[in-house]
């Protein structure tokens, strides 16, 4: 549940300006905030631009009698203002261009509306270790590793006035954290194929890392950013 509480937060916050119509969620995946937002009895329309996250998204689409629409962010098939809010989580680190999916969001929802964002700010992970410096941020996989820290200015520009921004510090303890999250190990090799570590030094820290797993002094932290909004 506590990794949950972020969702509920923005979930909460669309809930309780009442919304006559849907809000959208730019990027739901396999439809799990879908049901969060329906058990704060906000209706929702899913999109997304892989037919393969609708499919698995289907039942619970169903079950939070929320609509899929197959859409890029970038290009979304609905009419300036037709939704009374709009949800975003951790779509901007992936996509081609962040400003844009924001733009074409907030254009989509009616002035005074609701947004919410949420996004990880890769540039900030921290992992414990004595062979590296410990800011990691070269590990993650994003293409936009500090969209989470760029939010703030990235909302504004967008054409919203800002609410409220909430900072959630994440502490990992279990090496299988960076595994399930950042693909460790094979995410220090990337790094090597990319230039941005030695190969020595990598798979000194990968052996580092899996020792301080082994003696329980494993840590890891990394700043994810709520920005909560209004359209101008």
């Amino acid at each position: 549940v506590y990794k949950r509480q972020i969702k509920h937060y923005a979930a909460a916050a669309h809930a309780l300006r009442r919304p006559a119509r849907p809000i959208l969620d730019v990027g739901c995946g396999a439809g799990h905030d879908l049901t969060i937002l329906a058990a704060h009895r906000v209706r929702t329309v899913g999109v997304d631009p892989s037919a393969a996250m609708l499919r698995v998204a289907a039942p619970r689409a169903e079950q939070a009698g929320a609509p899929l629409v197959r859409a890029a962010g970038a290009r979304l098939p609905f009419a300036t203002g037709a939704f009374d809010g709009c949800r975003i989580e951790r779509v901007l680190m992936h996509v081609a261009d962040p400003a844009v999916v924001v733009r074409e969001a907030v254009r989509c929802v009616r002035p005074a509306g609701l947004i919410t964002a949420f996004e990880p700010d890769w540039s900030s992970l921290t992992v414990r270790s004595e062979v590296l410096p410990e800011q990691a941020g070269w590990i993650g996989q994003a293409r936009h590793p500090d969209v989470g820290a760029r939010l703030w200015d990235l909302i504004e520009d967008g054409g919203c006035e800002i609410l409220d921004r909430i900072e959630e510090l994440s502490v990992w303890r279990s090496l299988s954290t960076l595994e399930r999250v950042a693909g460790f190990p094979a995410a220090v090799d990337r790094a090597v194929v990319a230039g941005r570590l030695d190969a020595r030094d990598g798979q000194a820290w990968i052996e580092e890392q899996r020792r301080l797993e082994d003696s329980g002094a494993f840590h890891a932290t990394i700043a994810k950013i709520l920005v909560v909004a209004t359209r101008r």
